[in-house]
């Protein structure tokens, strides 16, 4: 999964944009096991942090079916991250 790594990386700004993009994601553990496969990457980081918080070691998450798109464990912190901020933000209310 990883011999392309390079061509496969993408800058968190370029990830942020496809959060929710439905798509398959697979999180990987070690000896590239799949913990768990997702609908989005917003449900793969998701899942990544469920796995993580029941003991499992999270390697990477992939875009399935052709591994195009691999993120890393110091990116999927960092989405996570960016995701946290997000949900944290106060909506503003429109008053009309």
């Amino acid at each position: 999964m990883v011999d392309n790594l390079g061509i496969n990386r993408r800058t968190d700004d370029q990830l942020e944009v496809i959060f929710c993009e439905t798509g398959n994601w697979a999180v990987h553990g070690q000896q590239e096991v799949i913990l768990c496969i997702a609908a989005s990457l917003r449900r793969a980081l998701d899942g990544a942090a469920d796995c993580s918080a029941s003991g499992a070691v999270v390697e990477s998450l992939s875009h399935l079916p052709s591994d195009d798109i691999i993120v890393l464990p110091d990116q999927i912190d960092r989405l996570r991250k960016i995701i946290a901020v997000r949900e944290a933000a106060p909506t503003k209310e429109t008053k009309y």
